[in-house]
């Protein structure tokens, strides 16, 4: 009688352990149905739908909340949730240790069952909202297909005359520019003020263009440990979570910091890809009413083609149509050399180099596992994107 309870006890325990293995797989599956499907039934069409009428819809309630705060929400999420991660993990092996002494091992696997549970569940519900938040965003047409920008080979020419016309944008906006006691320019107003420009000027492009970005107000953050994110060479990021932009503020780069501004806050009002949001931001920045902002556009420009030119020129034997020692360029080189002292200054040791290279591993891989083929090189804007914009929206206007 004993023998065939214990036998019968055996098959329940073997029984329950097929269904808890079952569970598991499953969650397993529905974690990679989640990330996977998307990417291979969901059309640029589909996606392009969602992402005009959907998203943000899903995106206003966190936007609004976020938006409450003048602080980064996401910093302190990380900063204290890593600290209370840490702790939880380091008590949660204790329990299940003292568990398995106490209790036994079929008490130990049971509660083992129930952590890798409860993580497989959050993991699934975080991914949900990672693709409604930012992962279909990824699957949607690029800023220069909805512009029409698609030429891929252009003139000396067509070159010389994009240059010059990035060249004369840039030292006309420098020239409106204060400065500081360097002769290094500044923005013209508050952080907080260029947040809210900001986040018009990708109101008003997005109409202008047809992007069909969200129209959520979007309140970029400055982090408060920005001088220790600068050693990891990332500027901004976007908290898919939470909808949240945030931005290096602890030096605000004239030079960078509009357009990286401006890159956020696509992110957040639709746009995953890096070659959109830079794009987007460059584009919104050239048409801004503030001087600063097209500083930081036309500049992202006049550098991305100044070297594709040169080549060009040397290359057909011609002459460049614009001259580096003209004395209004001096004011430009002033804010260059003040960007590279600034990233001179960062300490440069083991460990810093550790967390550049970690940062850029890690971001690059995220990038790659969500279709971004080059991983990091994707922030970089073709050339001819720039050329094209200038024939098809510049020169043809003129």
């Amino acid at each position: 009688m004993r023998r065939s309870l214990k036998d019968n006890s055996d098959k329940i325990s073997i029984k329950l352990l097929l269904i808890r293995t079952a569970i598991l797989l499953l969650l397993a599956l529905l974690i990679g149905a989640v990330y996977f499907l998307p990417q291979l039934f969901i059309s640029s069409r589909v996606a392009d739908l969602y992402c005009r009428n959907v998203f943000p819809l899903v995106a206003f309630l966190p936007n609004s909340f976020n938006s409450l705060f003048l602080f980064s929400l996401t910093e302190n999420i990380v900063v204290c949730g890593s600290l209370i991660l840490i702790f939880l993990i380091i008590r949660k092996i204790v329990i299940l240790i003292n568990r398995l002494i106490k209790r036994g091992f079929v008490s130990f696997v049971s509660d083992f069952y129930k952590l890798l549970k409860n993580i497989l569940i959050i993991a699934l519900c975080m991914l949900i909202v990672f693709q409604m938040m930012h992962g279909i965003n990824y699957r949607r047409p690029s800023i220069p297909q909805v512009m029409g920008l698609t030429r891929d080979t252009h003139s000396y020419e067509e070159y010389a005359m994009a240059l010059s016309w990035a060249y004369e944008g840039m030292l006309e906006a420098r020239y409106q520019l204060g400065e500081d006691y360097n002769g290094v320019a500044h923005l013209s107003t508050s952080l907080e003020e260029a947040v809210y420009d900001a986040n018009a000027l990708m109101n008003t492009i997005s109409h202008e263009y047809d992007y069909g970005m969200s129209g959520n107000y979007i309140r970029a953050k400055g982090v408060s440990l920005s001088h220790y994110w600068s050693y990891t060479g990332i500027t901004g990021v976007y908290d898919m979570f939470l909808g949240e932009a945030n931005v290096n503020t602890d030096y605000i780069d004239i030079l960078y910091f509009p357009v990286t501004l401006c890159h956020e806050i696509s992110h957040a009002k639709g746009y995953a890809r890096e070659s959109d949001a830079n794009t987007a931001a460059v584009m919104a920045c050239i048409r801004s009413n503030r001087a600063d902002f097209r500083y930081a556009g036309y500049y992202a420009i006049f550098v991305d083609l100044y070297y594709k030119t040169a080549s060009y020129a040397s290359e057909e034997g011609k002459a460049m149509p614009i001259s580096l020692s003209d004395p209004a360029f001096e004011a430009v080189m002033r804010d260059i050399d003040a960007s590279a002292a600034y990233d001179d200054s960062l300490a440069d040791n083991p460990f810093t180099r550790f967390v550049e290279r970690f940062s850029e591993s890690a971001n690059n891989t995220f990038l790659e596992v969500n279709g971004q083929e080059g991983g990091t090189q994707t922030y970089i804007v073709p050339t001819s994107i720039y050329v094209d914009f200038f024939c098809n929206y510049v020169y043809l206007e003129e």
